[in-house]
């Protein structure tokens, strides 16, 4: 079954922090502790998060399209930068 970002997006602003951890955590290879502290070091919001990783997973886009509409979410790339970061 296809994971539902835009439902995750939209109920990240309800969940409790533990749980969102928790969420993202089992549908990627970050542990809470790793999504706890990239949120904390750039800032973004649950829901702003959970709407990168919609963008990244959407494979109807092309990585140009991708990187369009991530430079549109609220601290979007400083979230893929500090992505990057924990693979250098």
């Amino acid at each position: 079954m296809p994971i539902d970002w835009k439902k995750i997006a939209n109920d990240a602003g309800e969940a409790t922090d533990e749980h969102f951890k928790n969420q993202i955590s089992s549908l990627t290879s970050l542990n809470d502790n790793e999504i706890e502290n990239l949120i904390t070091e750039t800032g973004i919001s649950k829901k702003d998060l959970a709407s990168v990783l919609m963008e990244v997973e959407d494979a109807t886009k092309s990585n140009e399209e991708k990187a369009v509409a991530i430079s549109n979410i609220n601290k979007g790339v400083s979230l893929l930068v500090g992505i990057a970061k924990k693979f250098i």
